[in-house]
């Protein structure tokens, strides 16, 4: 029997669990024009948030194009991926595509055209440095064509403070600033002190150009139910408890929390108990336990010192006198340290305190 729980990449329908309110919400937004911002740790399940509402759309006739930034290294690498996600989304014969952008590109770069053992075309454009500046522009006008044609447009870029590689902010802001509400544009990131500095800092382009769109963590008795109606679906059975056990742990991270979903069915029989549960954490635990060793690496010493006093204050009245001496770092240092935690997005604070991004880093840690 095929495993009712999924993770690893962005879930379909029939894997994902709750956000309704968020989805109708987004959906709003979209359907008046407005760009937002979309912050959430990784693992937290923010690109299959936004495509299911893409879906949920689907019948109001709107386009959307997806490009992840995270891999991108050049300018011309920008321009030549975000151009082939634009000529892809329009699911036309190859010869009408071409046609259409040499209609709506004002200097005619040479469109390359290149074909895959399947048939699928890719599409690029001959750039050099003189005309490149211009096709910048160009190729960023695009959605604006679409939507000239009639086409209700969404551009969803992920991974978007990535940008700040490319010296982009300046011109792409300058650009789809005059696409008003004709095209509707969702900027995605999982680094949030890069992702505030870009768009709450006033001397950056991008300052108070959109709507700060938040999404927590999905609810545990949503999780209950999603989780048990799985097991129950496919003759297994889950005591609730242990749905509360997983929550503590992944703190409803939709990534976690379905790979702990996952290998408890996997591990089961017929029902989970305490065994099968403890065997099931075990192997998560040795799963992460290369990366999560990377990080702990990467962290400073007086890093570390500052994220062992946080795990036992749980984050919150840190500056103890009791605790730096302790651990022996100075007042300065600890603020420096913990500045550096949430710059490297392994804490992050609210008006409670400092909290771990990743809940699971935290179980880590702490063992």
């Amino acid at each position: 029997m095929k495993n009712p729980f999924y993770y690893g990449g962005a879930v379909s329908s029939v894997h994902f669990c709750n956000r309704i309110d968020e989805i109708k919400e987004l959906k709003a937004d979209i359907n008046s024009g407005l760009n937002t911002l979309i912050y959430a740790p990784r693992r937290f399940g923010k690109t299959s948030f936004v495509l299911k509402t893409m879906d949920e759309l689907n019948d109001q006739k709107v386009k959307y194009v997806f490009l992840d930034l995270m891999y991108l290294s050049t300018l011309d690498e920008f321009i030549n991926k975000y151009f082939n996600v634009l000529a892809k989304s329009l699911e036309e014969p190859t010869d009408k595509i071409v046609n259409f952008f040499k209609s709506v590109l004002g200097i005619r770069p040479n469109i390359n055209v290149n074909f895959d053992a399947n048939g699928v075309p890719s599409f690029s454009l001959a750039l050099n440095n003189e005309d490149k500046t211009k096709s910048l522009e160009e190729v960023l006008n695009i959605p604006l064509a679409f939507a000239k044609e009639g086409q209700k447009i969404v551009v969803i870029f992920d991974e978007f403070q990535e940008i700040a590689n490319f010296d982009l902010e300046a011109k792409m802001r300058s650009v789809i600033q005059h696409h008003s509400d004709k095209v509707s544009y969702i900027f995605m990131g999982s680094k949030k002190s890069l992702l505030h500095a870009m768009f709450l800092d006033k001397n950056r382009p991008f300052y108070k150009s959109v709507k700060h769109f938040k999404i927590k963590e999905i609810r545990k008795e949503s999780w209950s139910e999603f989780i048990s109606s799985k097991f129950k679906a496919t003759k297994k059975e889950i005591d609730s408890h242990y749905i509360d056990k997983i929550f503590e742990l992944t703190k409803g991270f939709p990534y976690y929390t379905q790979q702990f979903a996952y290998e408890l069915w996997n591990q089961s029989e017929d029902k989970v108990d305490d065994v099968i549960f403890a065997k099931t954490l075990k192997i998560i635990i040795e799963r992460e336990e290369d990366l999560f060793s990377v990080e702990w690496d990467n962290l400073t010493p007086n890093q570390k010192k500052a994220l062992k006093i946080a795990l036992e204050k749980d984050g919150k009245s840190l500056y103890d006198e009791q605790y730096l001496a302790k651990y022996q770092i100075k007042s300065a240092s600890f603020q420096t340290a913990l500045n550096g935690l949430v710059q490297k997005n392994i804490t992050d604070r609210n008006s409670e305190g400092y909290y771990f991004a990743d809940p699971l880093f935290e179980f880590w840690c702490n063992r």
